[in-house]
């Protein structure tokens, strides 16, 4: 499979901005002193940019097919408002090294799971001992650099 280089360009980009939008979102949540309220914020931005992008790309349509879209997939709704009320409450805790090792390392451990088993309509990619030794390469080196 062929990937193309701006397509790893954009995910390493997005990697980084994972790394400043969640705590700065955690940062909200200390000036506004709840983290609800800092993941409202957060989604009513997020909701108002959509809705913009959308527009431009002549995508508002796709509204009209929501009802198409199989019921558990909107728990995706659910696990996102999760993840940014667990990141606001725990940066502050863990601290953003320690949260992002292991969000890192979680992320790498269910990739090999969705991949193998082609979860949620994804590119089948079975397991094999040097993809679990690449896993483990990856999870080792996020702890080490951290160190």
């Amino acid at each position: 499979m062929q990937t193309s280089t701006g397509f790893i360009v954009v995910a390493l980009l997005m990697g980084a901005m994972m790394s400043v939008y969640l705590p700065m979102n955690s940062s909200v949540s200390r000036h506004l002193g709840s983290a609800a309220g800092a993941s409202i914020t957060f989604f009513a931005i997020a909701l108002i940019t959509t809705i913009v992008f959308a527009i431009l790309r002549g995508e508002h349509t796709a509204l009209a097919r929501i009802g198409n879209v199989p019921v558990y997939l909107y728990l995706s709704g659910f696990l996102s408002a999760f993840m940014i009320i667990g990141t606001t409450f725990l940066i502050p805790h863990l601290g953003a090294r320690r949260f992002f090792v292991l969000l890192v390392s979680g992320q790498v451990l269910m990739a090999i799971v969705v991949g193998h088993f082609g979860l949620l309509a994804s590119a089948q990619d079975p397991i094999t001992l040097r993809k679990l030794f690449g896993a483990a390469l990856v999870i080792a080196g996020v702890f080490l650099s951290t160190g």
